[in-house]
């Protein structure tokens, strides 16, 4: 219905606005763009690594409703940080890349015009007060990898990598992209076929292969095929392998110890959403109040059948009634007297009940 969907909808503009506000400093019209987008720096970096590169760059092809998302800038040691889209023209960086791909120049030659790309675009006044432009430069050098000793400046990425490249690409960069995004797969009350149409990612599938949308949402394809093709209900597995502990409600985790370097805002933490009516705001709380009315039928249709069937005898209730009931029952006098001593309640009671002239 329109009142549910109004009730239980959030979609990606309900992210970009909650994520804004809760971080602050992060602009919902301006710093949010479609993961897509991602597929310009892909393409650029491609060039970069030339034909005799062994593997291309990870490239997001799908269509633009599929996701948005932000980056943000931080620096591990101070602290400071800022979105990325605060300090980089980014619609206009984007454009400049795709002449830079178009030209297909050479790799120093390219190199050198996404410097300048970076120069033109930049906003220092924006950015975080430590973070200069080579530092952004660099950090695009070692996530693409542009420049032909990228290895040696910042450790090895690929599959062969060991500890100690790993250590260094992490200790000596002081500053971290943290990538805040959602996908539109996760709304549920909405169905773009043109949008599952580019789907990017395939799932195999003992009845073929289906997007990884298709599978998720829609019609619900994940739920058919496991059902089709589960091993075991969720009941004979726990009969069969036990079931696990489940830590829920309040229960304690056994750990040898609970101490953590985590700085928790107690606030934030006894923050409860607060709920003004009975109306179910999630499908867990539907489920939940589905299962409470079934149980009220189930209850009242085995008090039929013990009473026309089995012939029981239902238990007496006695109605004992409201307060405003038991007021208009016991009449003006009773109301009157409400605060009065017990013995003064029942003589004005035998007043009022005698008859006129005695």
């Amino acid at each position: 219905t329109p009142e549910r969907r109004l009730r239980q909808r959030y979609t990606l503009s309900h992210l970009a606005k909650d994520v804004s506000n809760q971080v602050g400093r992060v602009e919902p019209t301006r710093d949010w763009f479609p993961i897509s987008l991602i597929s310009a720096f892909s393409a650029f970096a491609d060039l970069a690594h030339g034909p005799e590169s062994q593997w291309g760059t990870v490239s997001c092809g799908c269509h633009p409703n599929c996701g948005v998302g932000t980056a943000l800038m931080i620096n591990k040691h101070t602290k400071e940080w800022a979105p990325v889209p605060r300090f980089l023209d980014v619609p206009h960086l984007v454009e400049d890349i795709k002449k830079i791909t178009d030209a297909a120049r050479s790799k120093n030659f390219s190199n050198l015009m996404m410097g300048l790309a970076l120069l033109k675009n930049y906003r220092p006044y924006e950015a975080p007060p430590s973070l200069a432009l080579i530092d952004l430069w660099r950090k695009f050098d070692k996530s693409w990898g542009l420049t032909p000793n990228h290895v040696k400046k910042y450790g090895n990425s690929g599959p062969d990598r060991t500890f100690e490249d790993t250590k260094k690409r992490r200790e000596e960069d002081p500053w971290n992209f943290l990538f805040i995004a959602g996908m539109w797969f996760q709304d549920l009350f909405n169905y773009d076929f043109r949008r599952t149409e580019m789907c990017i990612i395939p799932y195999a599938t003992q009845q073929g292969e289906i997007s990884f949308c298709a599978y998720n949402t829609g019609i619900g394809w994940r739920k058919i095929i496991e059902n089709m093709y589960k091993n075991a209900t969720v009941a004979q597995w726990y009969r069969t392998h036990g079931k696990h502990q489940i830590y829920a409600k309040g229960r304690t985790v056994g750990l040898e110890s609970y101490e953590h370097s985590l700085t928790i805002d107690s606030e934030d933490a006894a923050r409860v959403r607060p709920k003004e009516h009975d109306i179910p705001m999630t499908a867990a709380e539907e489920d939940r109040l589905r299962r409470r009315k079934a149980l009220e039928e189930a209850a009242k249709v085995r008090a039929l059948y013990e009473e026309m069937v089995l012939k029981k005898r239902q238990p007496a209730v006695v109605q004992i009634g409201s307060v405003q009931q038991i007021k208009s029952a016991t009449g003006p006098a009773l109301t009157t007297t409400a605060n009065v001593g017990a013995k003064d309640a029942v003589k004005q009671v035998e007043e009022v009940a005698a008859p006129a002239g005695d």
